[in-house]
């Protein structure tokens, strides 16, 4: 899950901010919307006991929601994102410029100033 102190800028895309196995996850959900977990094992390629521990956390951590569907009386888990990407990319950003705000006040500031001519 996003925790600052486990930023690792140099990771491509998602990973800088999440496992490379809930990225992946992630990816999906925000992709195809709700998904089983065979689904995703299918979709992801990631075995079947990792997708499911990772599930559990990212349920845990907010990330995603988990509802109980019945079909022919078997019980099954559907998972769904909680929030869009924008939304988690609005979340991660504001935690980092916080930091860097605390961290670096005027600097960090001035610096942002230079993002606002590139969009």
């Amino acid at each position: 899950m996003v925790k600052l102190d486990q930023i690792n800028i140099s990771n491509d895309g998602l990973t800088k901010f999440f496992s490379p196995i809930e990225a992946a996850i992630l990816r999906s959900l925000w992709n195809e919307g709700e998904m089983m977990t065979s689904e995703l094992t299918e979709k992801t390629k990631i075995p079947l006991t990792s997708i499911a521990g990772t599930l559990d956390r990212l349920v845990k951590a907010g990330y995603a929601a988990r509802r109980v569907d019945t079909v022919n009386g078997r019980m099954r888990y559907v998972y769904a994102p909680v929030y869009s990407e924008d939304e988690v990319a609005s979340e991660i950003t504001t935690k980092i410029m916080d930091s860097l705000v605390d961290t670096f006040g005027r600097v960090a500031i001035e610096n942002f100033s230079k993002y606002s001519d590139k969009k």
